[in-house]
């Protein structure tokens, strides 16, 4: 909107420093993984968190190249950020309170990208863009003081008897279950990625109205932050197994009705907001199997690979949804059905290979 209304650049453009963005926070978010061995990760999350300055001040420069650079910037501090947090939480919670530490975690997100929506809003319209990028500005600044004085470095890392088994199978990439991390991880967002997208824009061309969209998008994110916290609270009371598989299975069938239905206001927002619940859903369960897949000492190298394939998946969802919903509306979403599908099976490979590891061979007794 920023880009479009005041420096009348076309959506392209945005859409570029978008791409820009995400493909940068992934390629960071690897390297973040080994900072956060050898800084500590309470400092490469103030690295990160200052980081996102860039993003407030993208909406005080009106100079396209300066945006472009804000923009590499802004993403190459956000890998730190999200490998950062992602592994503070892994680290600090106990593994059988995970699934809610999770939610919590994501239910941050959530609440806060809907609140901190409603303020710019707000701002922009009375203000300007200039004093929302002043006001983002001094907010982060708060934050950092905070973190700096109040976050401490987490406990050391409690090393599972199942994650010492897998470590000993050999260098983390290699494993069986680390790839289905990945796999898992970078799947279900390309649906995800060509959701966001598409899901809002169809609900205009069908209502050609911006308040339904933007009721939808209210609505999904409302209700998706509500199951994040009972999924998160349901895998710590039965285990991350039929959650997970549940949720991933529901994602497929949101997928699948939102294709057959990309024409029908009510049948966009039933999978729509079935497919923002079930995918958020997910999302909550990955730290908790991340953890079970490290081995000691790599959950914040797993964190970065994971972040790294979720920026792809959101780029190539982003990308594919774009092209395919000008050939037909329910085309983008039939494809990405099947890569939900294939999610289910991978997810069900993952619980045989976390279940079956054989427990760490002990010394005998003297």
């Amino acid at each position: 909107m920023y880009v479009e209304s005041e420096l009348a650049r076309l959506p392209l453009f945005s859409a570029s420093l978008n791409s820009v963005f995400l493909i940068l926070g992934g390629l960071s978010a690897v390297p973040a993984g080994k900072l956060c061995g050898s800084l500590g990760i309470q400092r490469v999350y103030w690295l990160g968190s200052a980081g996102t300055c860039m993003g407030a001040l993208i909406f005080l420069s009106e100079d396209a190249l300066f945006l472009v650079g804000l923009s590499i910037g802004f993403g190459l501090a956000t890998g730190l950020l999200v490998t950062a947090g992602h592994a503070y939480l892994m680290q600090s919670a106990p593994e059988e309170r995970l699934g809610s530490g999770s939610a919590y975690y994501f239910l941050g997100m959530t609440l806060g990208t809907s609140l901190g929506n409603l303020l710019a809003g707000q701002l922009v319209e009375h203000g300007g863009f200039a004093l929302t990028g002043w006001a983002l500005l001094s907010g982060t600044v708060v934050v950092l003081l905070g973190i700096a004085f109040f976050l401490p470095e987490p406990p050391g890392e409690v090393v599972p008897k199942d994650s010492e088994a897998l470590a000993s199978r050999g260098p983390m990439l290699w494993r069986s279950s680390v790839q289905l991390i990945l796999a898992v991880r970078f799947l279900p967002t390309c649906y995800w990625g060509t959701a966001t997208l598409l899901v809002p824009l169809l609900v205009y061309r069908v209502t050609e109205s911006v308040s339904w969209s933007a009721g939808y998008a209210s609505a999904s994110l409302a209700l998706a932050a509500g199951a994040q916290v009972l999924a998160g609270k349901w895998a710590d009371r039965v285990g991350p197994k039929v959650p997970t598989l549940t949720a991933s299975a529901l994602v497929a069938v949101s997928a699948l009705g939102t294709g057959l239905f990309a024409e029908s206001l009510l049948g966009l927002f039933v999978f729509g907001i079935s497919g923002a619940v079930s995918a958020w859903s997910v999302s909550t369960m990955l730290p908790r199997l991340m953890s079970l897949a490290a081995g000691p000492g790599e959950k914040p190298h797993l964190v970065g690979w994971s972040h790294l394939a979720w920026s792809l998946a959101m780029v190539c969802g982003n990308l594919w949804g774009g092209f395919a919903v000008e050939l037909h509306s329910g085309l983008p979403f039939a494809v990405v059905f099947v890569g939900c599908v294939v999610t289910v099976y991978l997810f069900s490979r993952l619980f045989q290979l976390l279940e079956a590891a054989p427990e760490p061979e002990t010394a005998p007794a003297a």
